[in-house]
């Protein structure tokens, strides 16, 4: 009788253990969620950013000012640091239609 009391007792322990750590993994993956899908909001805003810079630099009164072009050189390496983050906190796989949009982009940018 004894082992039987010992064994519902380890075996509800169990059971709550697991319930607990099933629990946290869900909330740390919604979390996790989150903070892709935070990263990704910022990283589509920094390419609007540097796409707004070479708008503004292309516009005739403003074209060839060294001001410009280096903000607009060090936004080009802000994004292309932002893109290694990318690819190690993004949750998804890029589609191809992405990859070939941002390869057209710096290379525009580069042009």
């Amino acid at each position: 009788m004894t082992w039987f009391v010992a064994i519902c007792i380890a075996l509800f322990l169990s059971v709550t253990v697991n319930i607990f750590l099933i629990w946290y993994s869900v909330k740390l993956i919604r979390e996790l969620f989150d903070v892709s899908s935070t990263l990704e909001d910022l990283f589509v805003d920094i390419e609007a950013f540097s796409q707004h810079l070479q708008g503004v630099y292309e516009l005739e009164m403003f074209y060839g000012d060294q001001t410009l072009e280096n903000l607009l050189s060090h936004a080009r390496v802000l994004a292309k640091e932002f893109d290694k983050y990318e690819m190690l906190f993004s949750l998804r796989e890029p589609t191809e239609e992405n990859r070939i949009d941002r390869f057209a982009h710096e290379e525009e940018i580069q042009a």
